[in-house]
């Protein structure tokens, strides 16, 4: 039976059943979508391996590393009653916020003080605010000898202070730095600062939350933009108001589709997931338009939409197989929201499909009773069908220089993430990491965690080694300071000898150590060395962003720490939020070869085993090959890195720009069969050529709809996308034919 005959028997004869099916079915997809969740940690993107299960484990004993950092910047100086004052409140007021599990400050932190008889671990800063000048001197002078203050809570010209909010553990509470971030504010808020001092937030909720905050804007403009600039493009491709209703009507229930897809497969709207809805709300057009062009150019006696159908049906399925397949690839990545992205995104456009032969395919009759003609025919089409083929060695020229242009530029692509350049310079968020970079070494540190399973770290020689690498780390260009357990025993002992500096160094007795240890009855040490003495930490901070930087400086931390500590048993570990982060962000990229590699193979496979053509099939490959390699030099030549954004171009774009080759191939053939190459290349243009400019058109529009975002990652995505699919476009309509006349004689 064929193809037009079972369309007609199955679907077009049972229009209602497949409508109630269709209402159906939108009423589940709209269920579930109000129930997609909403995720604003980058937790999300790390993935759940043995490496996150022991951050988990480290967290849960030494306190969350990822804490806000509220930063108070005073010219004047912070050492004075008001600003002290303001710090207290603060504390205080921060110290009642369920999320947060206690606050580090100028009021809170300890000062380790000794003299002939006494022995005191008491706040730097008591109940009662000094105001005379000598004892704001001598605090000042307190604060500059203890490490644990001096260029970590106060900047060295003491200026500069912060109030670190260390968090309560939450375990996979993905909302929870909205929440606190929300509290913070709130309080910040209703608790201005005295004249002259300024607040600067920092810390890995402060980007997470402001990444979903940019995220949520973002769709604010891309669903309604991108469905107003596609609905005009329908108007000045097609000129009918009906098929611009059709299509609005598939648009937004694909999109609705796409994000109750998000949902079913387990994922979240997130900044890695965010760009799902564009991108589907622009591919769902594609079908339709090739489905409405094909229908419109049968003949009045053979116009039926069975006939459109049959003639359309496989090759919108392979379309939609192949960009499935695009998308799919990224099931290989380990980055949960990227597996939930592809997955979403490949099952929206099989749903896609099935609408656009259902229910758009039953509006057509009523399209077809309004005005309609077809554009780019007369302005591109044409001219290009007329001239072939005396612009195809042209073509070949330009395009082969091209080429090899961006096979020079490849090798400057850096791979590379920097968190805090997605955000334009010119954000507040970026401002305020930015000053605290500058004035107090940054906010994200690099933990490295030390387990010693025969013994305890009360051993003078192991302090001292984790004094050694503590020393290292501050002196690497990429760590501003570096905090142990070994400075909580240099600070004892130089108080334990009447605060003479010559004995700020870890004691050399174990039986010293251990009586020290007894008589501190602080609460910060514990931070850094669990109860048992057989866990420690040692915290650096680092002002840096780069992923590229700091696991270069993490391999040399490795390098360092198998040096000092060979043969002693200890076991190290680095870990932390940043050092997860930096870690997936170079996953990502990598794990995009093996995506690009295979979506290529599947994708091209599906092209040969489709055309049964060996030649053809080849033929199919430089139109596709050519954007990537494009982009990629275009990349090189921009100074634009590979990173958790661009790395999944590639995958996906393949997906997409083999559609229109595929269009174009499957009416070449047939065309072939009665005419000679150069005389199919003209029909197949005429037949396809404007289905094939305003799908493509449509696309790369959609995509610079993503440049009106001020989150960098975004922008990159939408206008290297639009870049790859032009290109493609160029590579069907300019590049296919001239190979083909070039070969002719082959095929």
């Amino acid at each position: 039976m064929k193809a037009q005959e079972i369309y007609k028997k199955f679907v077009w004869q049972y229009q209602k059943v497949w409508l109630i099916i269709i209402f159906g079915f939108m009423i589940f997809c709209g269920w579930q979508v109000a129930h997609l969740p909403v995720v604003t940690s980058t937790d999300a993107i790390i993935p759940r391996d043995s490496l996150w299960h022991y951050y988990e484990k480290f967290r849960e004993q030494f306190g969350a590393d990822d804490g806000i950092a509220v930063v108070l910047h005073n010219p004047k100086g912070i050492f004075n009653p008001k600003t002290l004052a303001y710090i207290q409140k603060l504390t205080s007021v921060f110290e009642d916020v369920d999320e947060i599990e206690s606050v580090l400050s100028l009021t809170t932190i300890e000062d380790i003080r000794g003299g002939e008889e006494t022995f005191e671990v008491e706040p730097l800063i008591g109940d009662e605010i000094p105001t005379d000048p000598k004892t704001l001197a001598h605090l000042k002078e307190r604060a500059r000898k203890n490490p644990l203050i001096f260029r970590n809570l106060v900047s060295e010209d003491f200026k500069t202070t912060l109030l670190l909010l260390r968090t309560t553990y939450r375990g996979e509470d993905l909302n929870f730095e909205n929440r606190l971030m929300h509290k913070v504010e709130s309080i910040l808020q209703k608790n201005p600062p005295p004249p002259s001092v300024e607040i600067h937030l920092a810390g890995w909720p402060v980007v997470n939350v402001n990444m979903a905050a940019y995220m949520n804007k973002d769709l604010m403009v891309f669903i309604p933009g991108c469905f107003v600039l596609l609905c005009i493009l329908i108007y000045i491709f097609l000129h009918s108001w009906r098929a611009v209703l059709g299509a609005a009507v598939i648009i937004n229930l694909s999109l609705i589709a796409a994000m109750a897809s998000l949902k079913l497969v387990g994922g979240a709207l997130s900044p890695m997931t965010s760009v799902l809805a564009p991108l589907t709300m622009a591919l769902a057009l594609a079908d339709v338009i090739h489905l409405t062009v094909t229908y419109f150019k049968l003949s009045p006696r053979e116009r039926s939409v069975s006939r459109a159908v049959a003639i359309t049906w496989a090759p919108c399925f392979l379309t939609s197989l192949t960009t499935a397949i695009g998308f799919g690839s990224l099931l290989i990545s380990r980055v949960p929201s990227i597996r939930e992205f592809g997955s979403a995104a490949a099952l929206a456009m099989f749903i896609e499909y099935f609408l656009t032969f259902t229910l758009f395919a039953f509006l057509l009759p009523w399209i077809r009773q309004g005005k309609f003609k077809l554009g780019f025919n007369k302005t591109l089409v044409e001219p290009l069908a007329k001239n072939y083929p005396w612009w195809s060695y042209k073509v070949l020229i330009l395009f082969v220089l091209l080429f090899v242009l961006s096979i020079l530029q490849i090798d400057k692509i850096k791979v590379d993430t920097n968190v805090i350049d997605f955000f334009h310079h010119s954000t507040p968020v970026y401002k305020d990491i930015d000053f605290v970079d500058k004035h107090l070494g940054g906010a994200q540190t690099i933990e490295i965690s030390l387990e010693n399973p025969k013994g305890d770290f009360l051993d003078p020689h192991l302090l001292k080694k984790i004094d050694e690498v503590a020393r290292w780390l501050e002196k690497h260009p990429l760590f501003y300071q570096a905090i142990s357990p070994a400075e909580f025993f240099k600070l004892m002992n130089r108080a334990f000898h009447q605060e003479d500096e010559n004995y700020f160094r870890v004691p050399d007795s174990r039986e010293l150590i251990s009586q020290y240890l007894l008589l501190y009855g602080g609460d910060e040490l514990a931070h850094f060395l669990n109860e048992d003495q057989n866990w420690a930490r040692i915290s650096a901070r680092t002002p840096e962003h780069s992923s590229e930087k700091i696991n270069e400086a993490i391999t040399e931390l490795n390098q360092k720490l198998a040096q000092v500590f060979k043969g002693t048993g200890v076991k190290y570990t680095v870990t932390g939020k940043t050092y997860l982060v930096n870690r997936t962000a170079e996953d990502i990229v990598k794990s995009q070869v093996e995506s690009l590699a295979t979506a290529a193979v599947l994708i091209f496979g599906i092209m040969f085993l489709v055309l049964r053509s060996f030649r053809l099939g080849l033929l199919s490959i430089p139109p596709n090959i050519f954007p990537l390699v494009v982009n990629f030099g275009f990349m090189g030549i921009m100074g634009i890195p590979l990173n958790t954004s661009t790395a999944t171009i590639s995958a996906v774009a393949i997906g997409i720009a083999v559609d229109d080759t595929i269009h174009f191939l499957i009416r070449y053939k047939r065309n072939r069969k009665n005419r000679e190459p150069v005389s199919a290349v003209k029909t197949t243009l005429r037949q396809k050529g404007s289905a094939v400019f305003t799908t493509s058109l449509s696309l790369v529009a959609a995509f610079l709809v993503l440049g009106v975002s001020k989150f960098i990652p975004t922008v990159q995505f939408g206008m290297l996308s639009a870049l790859v699919i032009g290109l493609a476009l160029l590579g069907d309509v300019l590049l296919l034919p001239a190979l083909i006349y070039l070969l002719r004689k082959f095929f």
